[in-house]
């Protein structure tokens, strides 16, 4: 694929989106900071648990 035909494509990608509505927008933004707070959550819980496993404790 070519340099041009890719910048034809992304121009009418552009061309056609619109911009969200605000409700709409919140609406994403909460399901992107809870999924962020969710995987967040799920790292800082294996973290604890490794370290709990190999006895190193919270020191």
């Amino acid at each position: 694929m070519k340099f041009e035909e890719l910048m034809s494509m992304w121009r009418k990608i552009l061309e056609i989106s619109e911009k969200p509505e605000p409700d709409e927008y919140k609406l994403l933004l909460k399901i992107t900071f809870g999924g962020m707070l969710l995987v967040g959550t799920i790292g800082y819980l294996v973290y604890l648990a490794l370290r709990i496993a190999q006895g190193t404790g919270m020191t």
